[in-house]
């Protein structure tokens, strides 16, 4: 058997060979290094991100398909895979803190989240039923540990195995639904099965694609799928509910794009009415939910819902704008998240944080730079100027406008003004609510860092989006 062209094709997998090393370094790090071995393993994993970014433009593109159809290494997965390391960059950043709080660290975690990263960046590029749902599960099974990976707390334990049992079965509807996709076509190819199923008239076709895009809807907790979402977050540790709010999302994302591009794009009327539908229950759901949520993280849980249903308005009105839209929201919305999630760290009570609404009172006075970049995040959170969020929403709703969705784009709208009611329940616990008994505010270097970083980012591009939208709209895979 000739090798020679699998041996070749190596070098377009570098980035995730290089992941691979850099998981394997701290997990030495963390089992033989005498002193502080978790915290040495966690140094080893963000050198090697940072370090990893240069290596991933570095890299070289696929010039089609390689492995037998398996994957494709384009522009796109290119684009993605920058977002998956700029997220673990971030919440490794916070993990430091988090961690040297709560006098326990888990050095497992970190060589977690590279295992985590490789799975992703497989599955952004995969082309090909088996390879994309053995890179899924690549990244949904650590994150299940990843979840329930803080052993003090009681509630960490409970979302580990509440994400574990419904990822589980999400997975598995996922599973029948590739199944029933074979079955029809014989094929395990992404462009060979759109060539072969027959159309919109197919009907277990049809079911075959709701089955396999439910599971995606679990990851993404787009609603009714999205039960889990809320307990999750607020059992996981702080920083890690950064990275599994932001990074897998954005996989999924990734994933539907291809899939009804390149398996249904017979299908285009069903799964736009689909994603229209999703959209729309989502959005309502994830912000009326928060209104009435004293919990910061549950509030952000369902926040990060509602954010969800924004980008499938994109889905939903798919095109040209639409594809730029999603992918310059994707990015912000990462900081956006990385910031509201961050504030948590600033806030000391008893031996841990403060993760109540009203724990923020008096913050303005005690840290007004954090306050300053927190106010900017809440504006872009909700959709108001000069953010990035802003440009987000606009160009998310104008892609609705330009496909005729004139009342999903009007829902959407209606979602920014009804959030505003929850996110200015925070401005104002932070501007003028007095402190609360027992709450102290303790500064943090690398939690500014990352809050300073995500207000700049946020307005930069809120002022000129032509920064990254020619970048975005050229990494198409619209033909």
């Amino acid at each position: 058997m000739d090798t020679s062209a699998y041996l070749s094709g190596l070098k377009y997998l570098v980035p995730e060979i290089y992941l691979l090393a850099v998981a394997a370094v701290s997990m030495f790090v963390h089992l033989f290094a005498k002193k502080r071995g978790a915290r040495r393993a966690g140094y080893v994993v963000l050198a090697g991100l940072i370090a990893g970014v240069a290596v991933l433009f570095l890299s070289p593109l696929s010039p089609g398909e390689i492995y037998s159809g398996s994957l494709s290494v384009d522009s796109f997965a290119l684009y993605f895979k920058a977002i998956f390391l700029l997220s673990g960059i971030l919440t490794l950043v916070l993990a430091f803190r988090f961690f040297g709080v709560e006098k326990f660290e888990a050095g497992e975690m970190y060589y977690l989240i590279p295992f985590i990263l490789i799975g992703m960046t497989a599955a952004v590029s995969s082309i090909d039923l088996i390879t994309a749902y053995v890179a899924f599960e690549l990244f949904a099974i650590p994150s299940y540990v990843l979840a329930g990976i803080f052993k003090k707390e009681q509630r960490s334990a409970e979302a580990g195995i509440k994400y574990f049992f419904l990822g589980t079965l999400s997975s598995g509807v996922m599973l029948l639904g590739m199944a029933l996709v074979f079955g029809l076509t014989g094929e395990t190819n992404f462009a060979a099965i759109g060539k072969a199923l027959a159309g919109p008239n197919d009907h277990i076709a049809l079911i075959g694609m709701i089955l396999f895009f439910v599971g995606l809807f679990f990851k993404a907790a787009l609603a009714p799928f999205h039960m889990w979402a809320p307990d999750v977050y607020e059992g996981a540790p702080t920083p890690l509910v950064v990275f599994l709010s932001t990074a897998p999302k954005a996989a999924v994302f990734a994933m539907l794009i291809r899939l009804v591009l390149t398996v249904f794009p017979k299908f285009e009327v069903q799964w736009t009415y689909i994603f229209q539908i999703v959209a729309l229950i989502t959005m309502f759901w994830g912000n009326i939910a928060a209104l009435g949520q004293t919990n910061l993280k549950r509030m952000m849980a369902y926040s990060s819902i509602a954010h969800a249903g924004y980008l499938a308005i994109g889905l939903a009105a798919w095109g040209q704008l639409a594809h730029t839209a999603v992918l310059f929201y994707l990015v912000m919305y990462l900081f956006m998240n990385a910031a509201a999630f961050g504030l948590i760290l600033l806030v000391r009570k008893s031996a841990g944080f403060g993760e109540e609404v009203a724990d923020l009172g008096g913050l303005a006075r005690s840290s007004p730079l954090a306050a300053g970049c927190l106010l900017v995040v809440l504006l872009a959170l909700t959709g108001i100027p000069p953010t990035a969020g802003f440009m987000g929403k606009y160009f998310i709703f104008a892609a609705a406008v330009e496909k005729g969705l004139y009342w999903l784009s009007a829902a959407g709208a209606l979602n920014s003004v009804i959030s505003l009611f929850y996110y200015f329940r925070i401005g104002r616990a932070i501007y003028m609510e007095e402190p609360r008994p027992g709450i102290r505010f303790e500064p943090s270097v690398p939690v500014l860092a990352v809050l300073v970083a995500a207000a700049a980012v946020l307005l930069v591009f809120g002022i000129f989006p032509s920064l990254l939208t020619p970048l975005a709209a050229a990494l198409t895979l619209i033909k």
